[in-house]
C-alpha cells in the first residue's frame, strides 16, 4: 500500500482525458483487517448447537472468511485510491474503474489499476470574430392599447343576428368531411362553435363559412397543408358539407374604470394601462433574454471544442432520458410498458450541455464573474412586481437562502451572457412586438 505511481501516458485516439494510477495493497494488511472483521462477525454468528457469539473461530472463518477478506481488500483499495488521487494532484472527474493487475514476483502485495478521467483544461476562446445580436423591443403606447383591445375582445358577449356571417362573428354549425367519399376521423362535428378570424379553423374553411347565414348549407373542397400534422391528411384534398345553425355578433365592453375592475385593477383606466405596460415590459424582457442567451450559448458551443469527460456525458444522458420519461408520463403516456428510451439518443445534447457547463465554470473563475447583491435584489423585484405588496415579497425572497442562491446563479448567468456579448461582434436588432409575442422570431 506504499507504492503509487501516476501513469501519464494518454491514449489520445481513444480518450485524451483518460489517466491511470497504480494501487498496491499488501496481503499482510488485508489479512490483519480480515481478522479484525471476523471478530466482529463472531459476535453475532449463529450455528446450531452454539449460543450466539460463541461459534468457534474456525467455523466463523469458514462461514465469513471470504466475505471478510473481500471487504478488507475493497476498503484498502478505496484508501489506496484516495491517497493516490490526492498525491497525483489531478482534477479527477467522476469515479475510477479499478481492475486487478497480476504482477509476477511480488507475493506480498496485490496490484490494481485505477482508470479514470480528468477535467479538461478549458481555455476561454477568442470571441472577437463571433457575430452575435442583442435583441430589443420597445413597448410603446400602441402595444399597450393593442393588448387592451385583445383583452376587451376576449370578454366579448354575443347576440344572435339574422344575417350573413362576417369576421369576428361567432358561428355555430354542423360539418362533415369526406376524403375520396369516405368520412375521415375528426372531420365531423355537430353544434361546433368558433369565432371567424381567430384562426381556430383552416383559412379555407373560414373563408367558405364567411357569408353564410343560419339555415344555409354548402359543400366545398379543401386541401390540407403539407405540414398539417396528421399524416393521412397532409396535402390531401377533401370535401366538406357545412350547415350553419346560428350567427351571433360580438358586443365589446367599454374601456372604463369598471372594465379595469374586472381585471383586478382598482385605480382606474390609467392605473390599468400602467400595470399592463409593466407586465408587457417584463414579458418582453424575459423573452428577449431567453432568445439572446440561447444564441450566445449556441455560439459558445460552436467555438469550444475541448474534450469532455465521457462519464459526465453518460450521467447527463441518463438525466435527460429520465426527464423525457417523466415528461411523457405527465402527458398521460404509459411509460412503464414502453421500451426504455436509449440513453445514447441524448448523447449529443448531453455532451453539449457538459461542455457549456465546463466553459461557464472556467469563465466565472477566470474573470471572477458573479451575481451581485443589487442584481439579485433586482431580479427579486421583477418577480415581486406582479404581487399586491411587492416590497414584502422582495423581503420574503431575500430571507430565503435557497431562493437567493438560485437568483444569484441566474444573475451570474446573465453576467456570463453579457461578457460574451461584450467580446463578440455584437449588433442590436429591433424585434417586432407582434412577432415576439407570437414566438415567431
Amino acid at each position: 500500500m506504499t507504492e503509487q505511481e501516476v501513469k501519464t501516458e494518454e491514449v489520445a485516439k481513444v480518450n485524451p482525458l483518460e489517466r491511470t494510477l497504480e494501487l498496491v495493497v499488501s496481503y499482510a494488511t488485508a489479512e490483519e483487517l480480515t481478522e479484525k472483521s471476523l471478530k466482529g462477525y463472531a459476535k453475532n454468528a449463529k450455528l446450531p448447537g452454539f449460543r450466539k457469539g460463541h461459534v468457534p473461530a474456525a467455523q466463523v472463518r469458514r462461514m465469513y472468511g471470504a466475505q471478510a477478506f473481500d471487504e478488507a481488500v475493497n476498503q484498502l483499495v478505496g484508501e489506496a485510491w484516495a491517497k493516490a488521487a490526492k498525491e497525483s494532484e489531478l482534477r479527477i472527474a467522476g469515479y475510477p474503474h479499478i481492475d486487478a493487475v497480476p504482477v509476477e514476483g511480488d507475493k506480498d502485495n496485490m496490484h490494481f489499476k485505477a482508470t479514470f478521467e480528468v477535467f479538461p483544461d478549458v481555455e476561454v476562446p477568442d470571441f472577437s470574430e463571433v457575430e452575435l445580436k442583442r435583441y430589443v423591443c420597445p413597448v410603446t403606447d400602441a402595444e399597450v392599447e393593442k393588448t387592451i383591445d385583445v383583452m376587451r375582445r376576449q370578454r366579448a358577449t354575443y347576440e344572435v343576428v339574422e344575417r350573413a356571417a362576417k369576421a369576428d362573428d361567432r358561428v355555430k354549425l354542423n360539418f362533415k368531411g369526406k376524403k375520396e367519399g369516405v368520412e375521415f376521423q375528426g372531420g365531423t362535428a355537430e353544434g361546433y362553435v368558433f369565432v371567424l378570424g381567430q384562426g381556430r379553423m383552416l383559412p379555407e374553411f373560414e373563408a367558405a363559412v364567411t357569408g353564410m347565414a343560419a339555415g344555409e348549407k354548402k359543400t366545398f373542397p379543401l386541401t390540407f397543408p403539407s405540414d398539417y400534422g396528421i399524416k393521412d391528411l397532409e396535402g390531401k384534398e377533401v370535401e366538406f358539407d357545412v350547415e350553419v345553425i346560428e350567427v351571433a355578433e360580438p358586443a365589446y365592453p367599454t374601456i372604463d374604470d369598471e372594465f379595469a375592475k374586472t381585471l383586478g385593477v382598482e385605480g382606474g383606466v390609467e392605473a390599468m394601462r400602467a400595470e399592463i405596460r409593466a407586465n408587457l415590459e417584463r414579458e418582453v424582457k424575459a423573452r428577449l433574454e431567453t432568445k439572446t442567451k440561447s444564441e450566445v450559448m449556441e455560439a459558445v458551443a460552436g467555438v469550444c471544442k475541448f474534450a469532455v469527460p465521457t462519464g459526465m456525458v453518460a450521467e447527463e444522458s441518463e438525466a435527460l432520458r429520465q426527464q423525457m420519461s417523466r415528461d411523457l408520463a405527465a402527458r398521460g403516456m404509459d411509460v412503464k410498458n414502453m421500451p426504455q428510451l436509449p440513453a445514447d439518443m441524448f448523447k449529443d445534447q448531453a455532451e453539449r450541455r457538459v461542455r457549456l457547463g465546463l466553459f461557464v465554470e472556467a469563465l466565472i473563475q477566470q474573470e471572477k464573474i458573479s451575481g451581485t447583491e443589487d442584481q439579485v435584489r433586482a431580479i427579486a423585484s421583477d418577480i415581486a412586481s406582479s404581487y399586491e405588496k411587492p416590497e414584502e415579497v422582495v423581503e420574503y425572497i431575500m430571507k430565503d437562502q435557497n431562493r437567493v442562491s438560485n437568483l444569484r446563479a441566474q444573475a451570474t448567468e446573465n453576467n456570463v451572457t453579457e461578457w460574451v456579448l461584450g467580446k463578440a461582434k455584437t449588433t442590436e436588432e429591433v424585434v417586432e412586438f407582434d412577432k415576439l409575442m407570437a414566438g415567431q422570431f
